[in-house]
């Protein structure tokens, strides 16, 4: 497949108009379900439901939500799509099934039907019934495949094997009946060698479209169990790119691309936690596919939400910033929660340590409020670093705001102005720590994430930066993980939360004396971070050991503390 077309091409192509799916739940749940199975390894509670829709409403209650939905979203009005997505849409007789989808049906004005379903469940009575459909609609059968390996298909506990899939597909198709396979990338244990040979089985095969989705580790599965256990590391976004791109391309031109990744409520997913959210992937992704490329991992600017740009670091796995906004997310996460302004405005001098120099948008951004303010204050800032390379990739950036300052910490180390003095140290943060005797007002704690650079948010190290911390100061970051929180918790820190910017959750504020203009921490947050495993601390006791260390402490620890009774996750 050299180019994509996309369900919104193909229906703009047929019927001169985008049609909009409206999907349904026929509460038919699932036959790998029964008698204690357990389903699918990745599979969630609801059986992958619409966001907008709850367990126990009507069919027509569903068609009139999705009908809102859709025009609310996409401004779409009929004809529809419909789409029986939830849990396995062929799992009764052919005559219930026929009652159900004919009532559906009767509901709104439909020219597609989407049938998603397993390639086990699939009789003949039921085949019947869908080619009947065939006749005065547009029909697909999703067919959830998601590899053609057996082995994997075993050890996520799919319940068939490949083989089924070739039985359901040929005899679907026989009927006239257009078929796409449901594929994931990123199951545990399979590579690149694996999601290839998933395509080259699927092309011999007689399917019209392909639905990929990255795989998430949503919480109360089994994936999540696995995931606990080190058994399977989800693909970042860029990762997943470079997967994907190869995979399609092994794939008959002309096949409908139904869908390119995964989404799911924030607070449903255990990870990856991407930057980007799904259209902003499929922007990206559509864009490397038709040009060519064959990798976006790369360090390359990428356009943020409010104009500024950031990068991609390739060895982190991660944007340096939001793509939500990166000069924003500086203060709304940073300035802003901390009431530094209010402190220059005051005509009181303020310090900041800042650790994880990156881009330089926290520093510039200080610096930049704090000209702002004629003076009254005089910022002081010592940020840390410890890829000397990130200034270089900072001074690259496009219209990036604070190039004289970040230039001159290049060249000296030093910036200067009447207004503020920065100085930037070079090196492991947790080495060039212990050499500050200074104590400061505001800690801006900017690593990338606990999961990928643990080194930066041990309890141990933590607690160097609370003896740093004066007893009026905040400590402040975009993070809102748990084992970041049960540390802070555990130092005897106030917890309190800034407001979302570019994600559900806000970040991170901590404070060794209670501090009112901030609204406290949930305690529903406070007690998953100190009363389950989920808020297990990273440990770095000699602020020396490397990332694989201290995940792997992590690991036994938390393994030892279940053992002991302690559970995974506070419900309350």
């Amino acid at each position: 497949m050299n180019k994509i077309v996309t369900l919104k091409d193909f229906f703009l192509r047929k019927y001169g108009v985008p049609i909009q799916r409206i999907p349904i739940d026929l509460g038919l749940s699932c036959p790998h379900r029964a008698g204690g199975k357990g389903g699918c390894a990745f599979c969630s509670a609801d059986g992958g439901r619409a966001r907008h829709l709850r367990a126990g409403m009507s069919l027509a209650e569903q068609v009139e939500r999705g009908k809102k939905y859709v025009a609310e979203r996409y401004g779409a009005s009929a004809p529809y799509a419909v789409y029986f997505q939830a849990f396995t849409s062929t799992n009764a007789d052919a005559g219930t099934l026929r009652g159900l989808y004919g009532e559906v049906l009767g509901l709104a004005q439909f020219n597609t039907v989407i049938i998603a379903t397993r390639p086990d469940c699939l009789p003949d009575e039921t085949v019947d019934l869908i080619a009947e459909l065939n006749r005065d609609y547009d029909v697909w059968v999703e067919l959830g495949v998601q590899t053609a390996n057996d082995d994997t298909l075993d050890l996520i506990h799919r319940g068939h094997d490949f083989a089924s899939v070739r039985s359901a597909v040929t005899r679907l198709h026989a009927r006239g009946i257009s078929v796409s396979a449901h594929v994931i990338l990123g199951l545990p244990g399979e590579g690149r060698a694996d999601y290839l040979r998933t395509a080259h089985q699927l092309s011999a095969l007689p399917f019209s479209g392909i639905k990929v989705h990255n795989l998430l580790i949503l919480k109360g599965t089994q994936m999540e169990r696995m995931y606990h256990d080190g058994l399977v590391v989800p693909l970042n976004e860029y990762e997943y790119a470079n997967e994907l791109a190869a995979f399609l391309r092994e794939l008959p031109e002309g096949w409908i691309v139904m869908r390119l990744c995964a989404d799911a409520p924030e607070e449903e997913i255990v990870a990856p936690h991407w930057w980007m959210g799904k259209s902003a992937f499929t922007d990206m992704f559509l864009k490397m596919f038709e040009s060519g490329e064959t990798s976006p991992d790369c360090m390359k600017a990428v356009r943020t939400g409010d104009g500024s740009y950031t990068f991609y670091h390739p060895k982190y796995r991660q944007h340096f910033h939001s793509t939500a906004g990166a000069w924003e997310e500086s203060n709304r996460k940073y300035l802003q929660p901390c009431g530094v302004k209010m402190t220059l405005e005051g005509g009181k001098s303020a310090s900041i340590l800042d650790v994880g120099f990156g881009m330089g948008f926290n520093v510039c951004a200080a610096v930049e409020l704090a000209e702002s303010v004629g003076g009254k204050g005089r910022l002081y800032i010592t940020t840390l670093e410890a890829d000397e390379s990130a200034l270089d990739a900072a001074l690259r950036l496009p219209e990036r705001k604070g190039y004289e300052i970040v230039k001159a910490l290049k060249e000296t180390g030093i910036y200067e102005s009447r207004c503020a003095r920065v100085e930037i140290l070079h090196g492991d943060a947790r080495e060039s720590v212990r050499y500050l005797t200074s104590h400061f007002d505001y800690i801006f704690l900017d690593g990338f994430t606990p999961d990928t650079n643990p080194e930066l948010w041990s309890i141990d190290f933590l607690s160097r930066l609370k003896n740093l911390l004066k007893p009026e100061g905040f400590l402040a970051s975009y993070c809102g993980a748990y084992p970041f929180k049960g540390a802070l918790c555990k130092l005897g820190f106030h917890l309190y939360e800034s407001k979302p910017f570019g994600r559900r959750r806000g970040g991170t504020v901590a404070a060794l004396d209670s501090a009112p203009i901030l609204p406290p921490m949930a305690e529903k947050e406070i007690l998953i971070a100190t009363k389950s495993t989920a808020g297990v601390p990273y440990r770095d006791p000699l602020l020396r050991w490397s990332r694989e260390e201290i995940l792997a402490d992590r690991v036994r620890h938390v393994a030892e503390l279940r053992a002991q009774g302690m559970p995974k996750w506070y419900k309350g």
